[in-house]
């Protein structure tokens, strides 16, 4: 009689890969039991995704600062450092999400751009720039985005809400960032994002002409962030962006607290990204 049927032994399960290494360091800038303006590293997602799962700001706000929870009111990009606005629990999460979608809490970012800055600035020392964030992506990147310009105010205001963008820029002297005569090349850039378009300041800077320094999506060459993904980013990719991390760094945020109805305003200084940055290109 033959011997009965016995199946080969499944596989063990695969392990899952070593998440990529961070930098876990944060600052609490503000807190109340509500909520909290938090400065993360440029290195370090917000919350777990992709390859990152044990180490994001949200785990560690969860382990190491107590949190019960950190819900993201407008999340930094894993390689933007700065300010970033966490409630605790789901009511204040929802009211400060209502207040983001009336943009009522303004955020101003520091960027360093390779280029000259050209755009007209008004007598207040910005430039206003209207346009379009429309998707771009493709088999290589999904997530690129394409800023079309609008020539003024009212045509910004005739387009589709869902895409129009409108962001302003003051250009700084270095003195003011602790560089005491500027990298040639480059130009420093204050960002006020008056609109929530994906990637509007990036997209933005792109479409005219110049990009942030490090930016592996929006940089020398967008092929450049699909290596990443795969973790197979070259030497020549690292001398062609020059930053490990992206020049951007969310400086500042001010916004009611919908509990009070107080006042709330938190700086993160961009201390550490200018240091990079200057490391990598000189003063």
């Amino acid at each position: 009689m033959p011997a009965p049927f016995e199946p080969p032994p499944l596989p063990p399960p695969a392990l899952p890969a070593p998440e990529p290494e961070v930098d876990p360091s944060f600052r609490i800038l503000l807190e109340n039991e509500r909520l909290a303006v938090v400065a993360k590293s440029g290195n370090l997602p917000c919350h777990p995704g992709g390859r990152y799962r044990l180490r994001t700001l949200e785990t560690l706000l969860v382990a190491e600062a107590g949190f019960p929870a950190a819900h993201f009111v407008g999340r930094l990009d894993r390689e933007t450092s700065g300010a970033v606005l966490v409630a605790k629990d789901p009511a204040t999460a929802g009211a400060l999400g209502r207040l983001a979608m009336a943009r009522r809490i303004r955020k101003s970012y520091l960027c360093i751009v390779r280029g000259a800055w050209t755009e007209p600035v008004g007598p207040d020392g910005w430039s206003d720039v209207f346009g379009r964030i429309l998707p771009a992506g493709d088999a290589l990147v999904h997530r690129y985005r394409v800023f079309e310009r609008l020539p003024d105010e009212a045509a910004w205001r005739g387009a589709d809400p869902a895409t129009a963008a409108r962001t302003r820029f003051r250009p700084l002297p270095w003195a003011e960032l602790g560089a005491p005569s500027p990298p040639p090349g480059f130009v420093a850039l204050e960002c006020e994002p008056l609109t929530g378009r994906t990637h509007q300041i990036r997209a933005t800077l792109r479409g005219l002409g110049l990009e942030v320094a490090g930016d592996k999506l929006y940089g020398p060459d967008r092929a450049i962030y699909a290596r990443l993904c795969e973790g197979l980013l070259t030497d020549a990719d690292r001398r062609a962006l020059g930053m490990s991390r992206q020049a951007l760094h969310c400086w500042r945020v001010a916004f009611r607290d919908p509990a009070t109805g107080g006042d709330l305003a938190a700086e993160a200084p961009p201390d550490a990204m200018v240091a990079e940055f200057l490391a990598a290109f000189g003063a």
